[in-house]
């Protein structure tokens, strides 16, 4: 097809994949079924692969809607899983990236791997629908709201989950900006993923032990300092971008911390809407703008500055 028509399939995808998680997440936590959602995203995952020779319109769609599904179901079961903890966040959050990459390099390259793929996911849902995961599907009422907050604290509520996502979506404009500019040296594109991936599992666990806010200024500032000097070096660059991918499991426990009864719409937000507005500024073809060196390392530190002030708010310490 033509670039144009490719482009469109893109970028329908990724309003479905990411911007139809907050929607997805919801429905998700109205019936509490995670592991459904999970089941449902996979099984459409599937299908996408499936018919993608004949209907490559419907294929992008239902892959979206499946990937959507799969994101919150699977976040919500690792929330729920270790609530309050930043570790399950961390494992369910790192293998993404490395698939991601991987996944447009062999499309780039013409690799055909959709049999081995469609074979993998009919496993994966055949482990998922065997395997107990009852006592997830049903959120702890020890973590709902008392129901007599104020509206102080709902309107703090909501002041706290925008600078949130608004930190979150910096960090994706920074990853997206330089994934973009690599695209072409898939070598480094593999390399980043696999490091950013490791980095997201020690990430969570590190966090869990140091601290969440620490931890957080810790890494991005380092993140900064490392993107600086990126143009001299492939290393600064690599490390700079894990480390920025590190932060996601706080983020996304904190974002359920404040949604503490909407597991999957927490996902939805953190790991589909403020990633999807990250991205539209490389999609408006700033991603020149926020790869140079000062500008992502300052863009770094707003996030980091941001994080430290809704790790600190009451909302997050009374919880």
């Amino acid at each position: 097809m033509s670039l144009e028509q490719a482009s469109g399939l893109i970028i329908l995808y990724n309003i479905l994949g990411f911007g139809y998680q907050p929607l997805a997440g919801m429905l998700t936590d109205k019936f509490q079924r995670p592991r459904l959602a999970v089941l449902g995203g996979l099984f459409s995952l599937l299908l996408a692969l499936a018919i993608a020779h004949w209907h490559s319109q419907l294929a992008v769609i239902l892959a979206g809607i499946g990937s959507a599904a799969f994101h919150v179901g699977g976040g919500a079961l690792a929330l729920t899983a270790t609530p309050n903890r930043t570790t399950g966040p961390g494992i369910f959050a790192a293998p993404g990236v490395i698939g991601l990459t991987l996944g447009g390099a062999w499309g780039w390259t013409g690799y055909k791997v959709s049999l081995p793929i469609v074979i993998l996911l009919g496993l994966m849902m055949a482990i998922v629908a065997i395997i107990d995961l009852s006592k997830y599907d049903v959120f702890s009422h020890d973590q709902a709201l008392s129901g007599k907050e104020t509206i102080e604290n709902i309107q703090l509520d909501d002041g706290v989950l925008l600078v949130l996502m608004s930190a979150i979506a910096l960090t994706s404009t920074v990853w997206t900006s330089f994934h973009f500019l690599l695209q072409m040296d898939l070598n480094q594109l593999v390399a980043i993923a696999f490091v950013a991936g490791i980095a997201k599992v020690l990430g969570g666990i590190l966090a869990q032990r140091w601290g969440w806010r620490r931890y957080t200024i810790v890494s991005l500032t380092m993140a900064a300092v490392l993107l600086l000097f990126s143009p001299q070096n492939y290393l600064p660059l690599i490390l700079g971008l894990a480390l920025l991918q590190s932060s996601i499991p706080v983020t996304l426990a904190a974002t359920a911390k404040i949604m503490p009864q909407q597991p999957a719409t927490a996902t939805g937000f953190a790991l589909g809407l403020a990633i999807i507005v990250g991205g539209i500024p490389v999609m408006g073809g700033l991603s020149q703008i926020a790869g140079i060196p000062a500008v992502s390392a300052l863009i770094v530190m707003v996030s980091a500055l941001s994080l430290w002030w809704v790790l600190k708010s009451k909302i997050m310490l009374s919880r």
